[in-house]
């Protein structure tokens, strides 16, 4: 199911200048925030707010909700990568902005992210963190994070919780984030080399006006799943997307170095 309710005074009555794209599972157990704090964050905020709806519960108690412009209900979690890829084909805005439901953001720091995004050379894809990785080896050289650099730095991917997407350039180069690493793990880091590929840029930029806390990405335990009805593990879920990444990228290696 897919909406677009347009109210009065809506940026959807026109092109929008910005999209929120929003995957919504849960009210995130794990975390202070979740999706009505976001909500909440957002009102005022110029732009679109399209929400990803993968469960049920969720849709039925926000699908009413005055902030929500648009949104797609899926009968089942279809994910992070297909929730991302609908949540960008139903966006107008030149600024698409991912988000997950469990973050806490300022709006000068989507003011500061969307700046960075429209002036940094070559830019398609900007957050507040980012790596630099070696691919090969499915290793992170280095992680910048919130409050630990204090100047654009190019890198090989940035942090899915938060993030910027040049739309005009994503579309024009055919950008997509690829669904076979479902439900999720190695889409930042396949999108990277897609980037690369298409001689752009991501950068993780030094923006600090947000709060979030991990969930299953974090884990340390071996957290169960539920995707598309099934019940998957995130240790396994985990392994077979890395070699999924190999596969792809670097099918001449096979298996990472010890």
């Amino acid at each position: 199911m897919i909406s677009n309710r347009g109210p009065i005074g809506s940026e959807t009555t026109a092109a929008a200048s910005r999209s929120f794209v929003i995957p919504v599972l849960d009210f995130s157990p794990h975390s202070p925030y979740n999706i009505a704090s976001l909500l909440q964050d957002l009102q005022g905020v110029p732009g679109e707010v399209i929400c990803i709806f993968n469960s049920r519960k969720v849709f039925e108690e926000l699908q009413h909700h005055p902030r929500i412009d648009k949104f797609c209900f899926n009968k089942l979690n279809a994910g992070v990568s297909r929730s991302w890829n609908m949540g960008i084909n139903l966006a107008e805005g030149r600024a698409v902005f991912i988000m997950n439901a469990d973050l806490h953001v300022s709006p000068a720091a989507i003011d500061q992210l969307e700046g960075y995004l429209f002036n940094l050379p070559s830019a398609v894809v900007v957050g507040p963190q980012g790596s630099h990785l070696d691919f090969r080896n499915l290793r992170i050289v280095r992680y910048f994070e919130k409050g630990r650099f204090a100047e654009p730095v190019r890198t090989h991917d940035v942090s899915g919780f938060f993030f910027a997407i040049h739309r005009e350039r994503f579309l024009k180069h055919r950008l997509q984030f690829d669904v076979q690493y479902s439900p999720c793990f190695m889409e930042e880091w396949d999108m990277g080399l897609q980037v690369i590929e298409s001689e752009l840029a991501c950068y993780a930029v030094p923006v600090t006006g947000f709060e979030h806390h991990w969930g299953v990405s974090g884990a340390r335990e071996n957290t169960p799943i539920s995707y598309f009805g099934r019940r998957v593990y995130r240790n396994e879920v985990l392994a077979a997307n890395r070699q999924r990444f190999l596969d792809k990228w670097f099918p001449e290696k096979g298996q990472p170095a010890p």
